[in-house]
């Protein structure tokens, strides 16, 4: 299958001048766009049918995790400061949290989420809190002794236990009550021959955990449930696994090595099983980052290292079946939140012309569509 690439981002040298917290940009087919200094031009869609320019207010808004009724962002202020995190509900409701400790999706240090559940805090002492913002309920866990958190998705905690050699001996699933009671502690071993990653979470959410191995061309699917750990093969180039990514959807589970031009897939219920190959296109020097919405492959873009902060690449899906490649958002945000319950939640430019978060959803005839949230 050929590699596909979207046009090379047009870079645009302005005179200097104020830079403000919001930049306005002009999105449309056949205009000149005009970026704040730094910031990137993203490729039109090719699908749109625009007849005027529509000027799009830009703001550097974070997305950390999505579960089935809302997601966690961090918006910036109004003169450019970082603001807080805020969980915002699908049905319009927000809560802010005084604290969260998780990485963003894809990064190092990512600690997951896939639920509406979130891990607000890690104390010294072993204990972990859990929230879930729709309803205010917190919960405190104390992981049993020499249990290290790995992650958390819902009422399910990860941990890590080391060797004397501070090598990554086992993981366990702890399950518990709504009280933050442990009920389970199940032991997972790593499969012969193979040892977990120090930093193992890639993806997951309430049923199922990406797992990274020592060697990169292995991760571990792990049942939440049982404990039962299935080696996907996923014949990475390069025997570095910080550079890999993952998603999950209800149905489907997709790999990403980072520099390559394709993504494996597999069927969620068979992860052992056949891969598809699915092309991941590339915009400029920026790197993919991959999510899932029905039979599709969503791909954003990381801006490239050194690359000032700005409207970014475009959001886009490709049928995980073979076909062209469709233009959701003709930019877009660098990162891709599953929801559990199917789609993902992304950020970019609505029709109105605010930037903010959209929810990827599939229509009943099979094929991506974008909402505004």
């Amino acid at each position: 299958m050929s590699e596909r690439h979207l046009p090379a981002p047009r870079r645009i040298a302005l005179s200097r001048g104020t830079v403000t917290a919001v930049a306005a940009f002009a999105l449309a087919v056949g205009s000149v766009t005009a970026l704040a200094p730094g910031a990137r031009a993203a490729s039109p869609a090719p699908t749109a049918a625009a007849s005027r320019a529509e000027v799009v207010q830009y703001v550097q808004d974070s997305l950390y995790a999505a579960g089935d009724t809302g997601y966690l962002h961090r918006r910036a202020a109004t003169d450019g400061s970082t603001g807080p995190y805020v969980w915002r509900g699908y049905d319009g409701s927000e809560q802010t949290l005084d604290s969260f400790t998780g990485a963003l999706p894809g990064e190092y240090g990512y600690y997951g989420a896939g639920t509406d559940v979130l891990r607000v805090s890690a104390a010294t002492s072993g204990v972990v809190q859990l929230r879930a913002p729709a309803t205010g309920v917190t919960n405190d866990v104390t992981l049993p002794d020499g249990q290290y958190l790995v992650g958390v998705f819902g009422s399910t905690v990860i941990t890590q236990e080391y060797n004397e050699v501070w090598q990554p001996a086992r993981l366990h699933v702890l399950r518990t009550t709504d009280g933050g009671a442990i009920v389970t502690d199940i032991p997972v071993e790593a499969p012969e021959a193979q040892f977990f990653h120090t930093q193992p979470l890639l993806a997951g959410d309430h049923r199922t955990a990406l797992i990274r191995l020592r060697h990169a061309n292995d991760i571990g699917v792990l049942d939440l449930a049982t404990g039962s750990l299935t080696t996907l093969a996923t014949h990475a180039r390069v025997d570095e696994s910080l550079h890999l990514q993952a998603a999950l959807s209800p149905t489907h589970l997709a790999v990403y090595e980072e520099g390559t031009s394709e993504a494996r897939v597999v069927q969620r219920d068979d992860a052992a099983g056949a891969q598809t190959v699915v092309p991941v296109p590339r915009y400029g020097t920026d790197t993919p980052f991959v999510g899932l919405a029905g039979e599709w492959l969503l791909t954003a873009y990381r801006p490239a290292p050194g690359t000032s902060t700005g409207p970014g690449g475009p959001l886009v899906a490709t049928p995980l079946q073979g076909g062209n490649t469709r233009t959701l958002l003709a930019s877009a945000g660098p990162q891709i939140a599953q929801v559990p319950g199917g789609g993902a939640v992304a950020v970019g430019p609505s029709q109105d012309g605010s930037w903010g978060a959209q929810r990827i959803v599939v229509s009943a005839s099979g094929k991506p569509a974008v909402q505004p949230l």
